[in-house]
């Protein structure tokens, strides 16, 4: 009998568990959608996790995006879930997203209950509230994962159901810049889980020149069909560099 894989699960994070809590009375409404620089969120260094964990491993598929995801997941490939399991949640950088993340990490592998496995929760710098900046730090984090995934032998995937749309496609494309396998998704209109197949992105070729000094500013605006100036607001660009954590990227 062949050997069971080793995965390995990037989970982008939002504040479902939040809102679903609030619902059952175990938190605030209020709390559940504060605005990023709203001064209550720090109130989440100060609540206790125990109600949030006790609910997320009773009821995993009523609780939050993410675990929904998961164990719908694991319950449709078995396989893949019943080995050796690796996940890290990718979290915003607030008071929720610290708290949700922290829940989801004692969580997870009490609720895939793999023979091996093991989560990490990662607070992505600035992500929720430095928009451009955020998003490129969290797909640096999800290449830089994915790829250590890959070397260790696991198969990676994302689970992007959790999270803001803009969130969860910068990890996907992140993730299969640096060969992920597949994407893990609840169906907004069947609410069934579905596995979007392994798509083999890669970077321009222009930006790669440019980044090794072989193009100029001119040729890249001709390739890309937009001017320096919007390179530079979108982040792609620092000055007349390639900014830093795209040429991670590459």
């Amino acid at each position: 009998m062949a050997a069971f894989p080793r995965v390995f699960l990037g989970v982008t994070v939002g504040v479902s568990l939040l809102s679903n809590a609030a619902r059952r009375g175990i938190v605030d409404g209020e709390l559940a959608v504060l605005s990023p620089d709203d001064p209550r969120q720090s109130r989440f260094a100060e609540l206790s996790v125990d109600p949030f964990l006790k609910f997320a491993v009773e009821e995993p598929e009523r609780c939050c995006a993410e675990l929904n995801t998961v164990v719908k997941a694991a319950r449709r490939w078995d396989r893949l879930f019943a080995g050796d399991v690796a996940a890290v949640f990718y979290a915003s950088d607030t008071g929720q997203g610290r708290f949700v993340a922290s829940v989801l990490e004692r969580a997870f592998c009490k609720v895939v209950r793999a023979r091996s496995c093991r989560a990490s929760a990662r607070v992505v710098e600035g992500l929720g509230r430095d928009f451009y900046g955020g998003l490129l730090r969290l797909a640096q984090l999800v290449k830089s994962d994915v790829v250590e995934a890959r070397r260790g032998g696991r198969l990676p995937y994302v689970v992007a159901t959790g999270g803001y749309k803009p969130e969860s496609t910068f990890a996907v494309i992140a993730a299969y810049i640096a060969g992920a396998v597949g994407v893990l998704y609840i169906h907004e209109s069947f609410q069934e889980v579905v596995m979007l197949p392994m798509v083999p992105l890669q970077l321009r070729e222009e930006l790669r020149r440019f980044a090794r000094g072989e193009a100029s500013d001119a040729e890249l605006v001709r390739a890309l069909g937009v001017d320096l100036q919007h390179l530079r607001e979108v982040g792609v660009l620092e000055g007349d560099s390639v900014s830093r954590l795209l040429a991670e990227l590459m």
